[in-house]
């Protein structure tokens, strides 16, 4: 079925396939099924529905409106969003059924359900799990000894890192699984003791390689396969290179940033695969690992039977149109950020720890039975919060259901879809720009406004500081920097932002020998994230071959791109 997408105009297809799948997992109540329409939308479009309600990178400085506590919170706080510490949050000592309300059945759904958010009290931070020492960490799980992470799990003394997975002593990364003693790097797997390394897997105690695999004591290398001692992609002897090593100085700024620069310039003569991926069958993608059956998805991980998800991980199966989480997450469709062993998780956000049959619901911790609910944990059979019986609830929802299919919408268009996608940018907590749509769907503040949607121009307020250096006039050298860093803050040298460096942070660069960051964190992970290819395919050929490809490198790069079978053939 070819479609032209209501929002962008972009032609895309719905396949047989997707209509099975919409089938297999429209909810049915007393004995009727009420079937998911096939969208009007491209999957872009509804990626960015989704990526509009995950605040993932902008925390404030915040107080628990329960306890009291100072915490770091993702809601700003000029927004007067009710927030609580995850402690309280979980407690007893309120009831999130006090706010429940009536389904009023002459305004759209969309607008209730918005309106039920904005007067809920909400976790401060996304966090599940058993957490030590890791307050101040957004989105992850069973942390210890970790600080301003996102989008991470099973991880101990971490710091700076997103999409952490069973990390122990990483700082700095983006996409790093199952690592040890790993910095600055982007996409290295099972890696032990790199830096500056970009699409490595099991490499060992080496800098500044790019798609590298096996490797372990090599420098500034790009391309090499079970190698050692090798220094600009040139084999040397085990003295020969220790003795280059010995001349280099990594904990010195100026000499990290030439061999940063060098790694790049070496990448030039680089044949690179059309995908990154390994062990796949019938996936097409980018960034998958173990992974069957997947189409359109990226950064997977032992994902199968799912089409346009990304980064989904540890035994997600049959799901659709999800952004964000897994483990054991299945049946589930148009949802953001849920998962851990829930099922038939339909158009909602952050739903996690064994939920079900959780519908249009945000904030959801082991529920199920729910429509249109938010903040809530344990509970079952609600809907806008308020508590039902279960024939109440069987009998309740067709009937919004009915309402959500024939209901204009409320910016006046009359729509048939508003049962069967995520909630639209307008109903979400967060300013457009302050969500991670803006990272992937970049756009300005008049053409957000345009759509309907937030724009927060918050900034938390500059602290009053006793001590400020600029990130320019920081000593060269790790060797030159004292304890009274600690005490001092910090300006970004690309945004001016003010930043400190941790006790733990201070420990790590010493003993590793590496510099002090000049950059604030937040500029250090968009530079990473430029880094690596956009979500998105273009069409060319395999530059050995002539194969045609489907492949996430621009043409506009001038890269060099092989097609799976001549870049092995290449490399080894």
């Amino acid at each position: 079925m070819k479609k032209s997408c209501t929002l962008c105009s972009t032609n895309f297809q719905v396949s047989d396939k997707d209509l099975k799948f919409y089938d297999t997992v429209s909810p049915t109540f007393n004995g009727k099924k009420y079937s998911i329409p096939s969208p009007d939308i491209c999957p872009d479009c509804r990626q960015q529905r989704r990526l509009a309600f995950c605040n993932e990178r902008n925390l404030y400085p915040d107080t628990c409106d329960m306890c009291k506590k100072r915490i770091l919170s993702e809601h700003a706080p000029h927004l007067n969003q009710v927030s609580y510490c995850r402690e309280c949050w979980i407690s007893d000592k309120w009831d999130v059924r006090d706010y429940g309300q009536d389904f009023d059945f002459s305004r759209p759904f969309f607008e209730q359900f918005y309106e039920l958010m904005r007067r809920t009290p909400m976790l401060a931070l996304n966090q599940t799990g058993t957490m030590q020492n890791s307050d101040y960490v957004h989105y992850t799980g069973f942390a210890k000894n970790c600080y301003l992470l996102a989008h991470a799990d099973f991880c101990e003394d971490c710091m700076y890192g997103y999409g952490f997975k069973e990390n122990r002593s990483c700082l700095d990364g983006f996409y790093n699984l199952h690592d040890e003693l790993c910095y600055d790097c982007v996409d290295v797997h099972k890696s032990y003791g790199l830096t500056g390394c970009q699409d490595c897997q099991n490499c060992h105690s080496s800098a500044f390689l790019r798609d590298c695999i096996g490797c372990k004591n090599c420098f500034l290398c790009v391309g090499m396969r079970e190698k050692e001692y090798c220094f600009e992609n040139k084999q040397l002897s085990r003295a020969d290179y220790e003795k280059k090593l010995a001349e280099i100085d990594l904990g010195s700024h100026v000499q990290y940033q030439k061999f940063s620069a060098a790694r790049k310039e070496l990448e030039k003569s680089h044949h690179f695969k059309e995908f990154q991926g390994h062990n796949l069958q019938n996936s097409f993608g980018n960034y998958l690992y173990n992974c069957k059956d997947c189409y359109y998805c990226f950064d997977c991980e032992d994902v199968e039977e799912s089409s346009y998800c990304t980064q989904l991980v540890l035994g997600s199966k049959n799901n659709m149109d999800i952004y964000q989480y897994g483990t054991g997450l299945q049946q589930s469709l148009d949802s953001s950020i849920s998962g851990d062993h829930s099922h038939h998780i339909l158009f909602s956000h952050q739903v996690l720890l064994d939920c079900s049959d959780i519908y249009y619901c945000a904030h959801v911790h082991s529920c199920r039975n729910c429509f249109g609910s938010t903040s809530i944990n344990h509970n079952q059979y609600l809907i806008l919060n308020k508590q039902y019986t279960e024939k109440e609830y069987n009998e309740l929802v067709p009937r919004i259901i009915e309402h959500m299919k024939a209901k204009a919408s409320p910016l006046g268009e009359l729509t048939s879809n508003q049962f069967g996608t995520h909630f639209p940018p307008q109903y979400s907590l967060f300013g457009y720009n302050k969500s991670s749509a803006q990272l992937y769907y970049p756009l300005t503040q008049e053409q957000a406004q345009d759509k309907g949607w937030h724009w927060d121009d918050y900034e938390t307020p500059i602290p009053d500081v006793a001590k400020k250096i600029t990130g320019k006039a920081l000593p060269d050298n790790i060797k030159d920097i004292t304890d009274d860093i600690l005490n001092t803050a910090v300006e970004c040298e690309v945004t001016g932002r003010l930043f400190k460096i941790m006790p733990l942070e201070l420990q790590f660069y010493r003993k590793q020998k590496l510099p002090i960051p000049r950059r604030s964190p937040e500029q250090r992970h968009l530079d990473r994230f430029t880094l690596r290819n956009p979500r998105k395919f273009w069409q060319r050929q395999c530059d050995k071959c002539q194969k045609p490809l489907i492949t996430t490198h621009s043409p506009q790069t001038n890269r060099t791109v092989y097609c799976d079978d001549c870049y092995t053939k290449a490399l080894y």
